[in-house]
Order: C-alpha cells, then structure tokens, then sequence
C-alpha cells in the first residue's frame, strides 16, 4: 500500500464509527464520496490489507457498501470488484 492508500484507509477507521465524515472526503483526497468508498472496498479486497484484524475488516467493508448505497450504488456481490457485464454485439 503506497501513503495515500494508507491515508484513506486510516480516514475510514477514524470516520467509521461516526457514520463518517463525508463532508471531508473531496477536500482531503480530491475524490467523490462514492469513489472514494469504491477504493476503500479495493483496498479491503486486498489479501493483506496492513493492520486489520477479521472482525474491524468486515466492519468497514459493510460501513463502505452502506454508504455506497447512500449514494445510489447497488450492492456488490464481492467488495472492490466491479461485476463484468455482458456486451452484445449485434
């Protein structure tokens, strides 16, 4: 993980338990609140995300894919993975 990936990751356990911080997130990071909850998620999906134990991981990737949909996102069947979509070519 580079020092910004460390820096939201550690945004999102500080906000967490708070229900966030959202109003912060475009000033601190220069992203949307949904991309930035998106980048949480993959961050999560990493096999070794530094520091996290099972239980605060599962935590945060269900606070992540709430506030997600807050923001008029479907749920994903796997955090950080986008669902691959059928093209049709005609």
């Amino acid at each position: 993980m580079d020092l910004h990936e460390k820096d939201m990751l550690a945004f999102a356990r500080t906000w967490q338990p708070y229900g966030g911080n959202d109003d912060q997130i475009l000033p601190e990071f220069g992203i949307s609140e949904p991309t930035f909850y998106q980048r949480v998620l993959a961050l999560l999906a990493r096999p070794r995300t530094v520091g996290l134990g099972d239980e605060e991981r599962k935590a945060l990737i269900t606070f992540c894919m709430a506030k997600l949909r807050e923001y008029g996102y479907p749920q994903r069947d796997r955090p950080g993975m986008t669902r691959q979509r059928a093209i049709r070519h005609s």
